[in-house]
């Protein structure tokens, strides 16, 4: 091949290049966070810091999760939060993406910015898959985290174990998380994975519900099996799944000065 063929091959692969966007963005251990969408549980804490230490008084949050794959129900579930002016925040359980690629953690922060309250995102099982967990924690913070909001505390707990070859979540920081001296009118843990799912052996699935007895725990709020479920399968404790967006669901958590009820809203 003579010099100019060599350079206009060499012209003909540049411009291919420079006209295809992030060449290897499908690699499932590509972890490039771009900075707008780092970090961004911190971000909607912030939004909340000039509210959050009021004393009680009502007010809703709106529940949703296991939203992968299912990008078209997720876009509708989104501009049905943004009709209401009754929600304070929303919270997602978890299993934002099928298999942890970056472009699925982008695809969900970029419809999930579309609401128009502040969001927290808790990490689900496929989100730990690959180079998941790493995306994750870049992307949101801490996988283990907590807040306070007008007297109630918020506990976001991850009990993801297989994904990330683990044996037991972190029980100890989730004895301490839930803790209540008296400062807060409801305490109520969050995590993706309920206790009775394969994953818990029976010893976990014991001690999780064991920890909230122990702590006078009313809630516990799940994801992960995609349907709406109310119940008590173990003791006092109430145990509540939140459906996948594919359900045309939304839940709330309406927080009243004497009760707390859970709403079920089909649109």
């Amino acid at each position: 091949m003579n010099r100019g063929k060599k350079y206009l091959v060499l012209l003909t692969l540049l411009l291919v290049l420079a006209s295809c966007e992030n060449w290897f963005e499908y690699s499932p251990y590509q972890n490039i966070v771009e900075s707008q969408w780092k970090e961004q549980n911190i971000k909607s804490y912030n939004q909340l810091l000039p509210i959050q230490e009021k004393e009680f008084e009502p007010f809703k949050v709106g529940l949703i999760s296991d939203s992968h794959t299912y990008y078209d129900e997720f876009e509708k579930q989104v501009e049905y939060v943004n009709t209401r002016n009754d929600l304070d925040f929303i919270i997602h359980l978890g299993d934002i993406t099928l298999s942890s690629n970056i472009r699925e953690f982008e695809w969900y922060s970029t419809i999930m910015n579309k609401i128009n309250v502040p969001v927290f995102t808790l990490v689900g099982n496929h989100d730990c898959l690959g180079n998941g967990f790493s995306i994750y924690t870049e992307m949101f913070g801490e996988s283990n985290f907590f807040f306070a909001y007008k007297g109630v505390k918020f506990v976001m707990f991850d009990d993801v174990i297989w994904e990330k070859s683990i044996q037991d979540p972190d029980f100890k920081w989730l004895e301490k998380a839930i803790a209540n001296e008296g400062e807060y009118r409801y305490v109520i843990p969050f995590a993706h994975i309920p206790p009775w799912d394969q994953q818990f052996t029976q010893g976990n699935e014991f001690l999780y519900n064991q920890l909230l007895l122990s702590n006078n725990i009313d809630l516990s709020v799940h994801g992960h099996g995609h349907s709406y479920e109310y119940a008590q399968p173990y003791d006092d404790v109430n145990y509540l799944s939140v459906p996948s967006c594919i359900r045309d669901e939304l839940i709330v958590l309406d927080f009243q000065t004497d009760t707390l009820l859970i709403d079920r809203i089909m649109y």
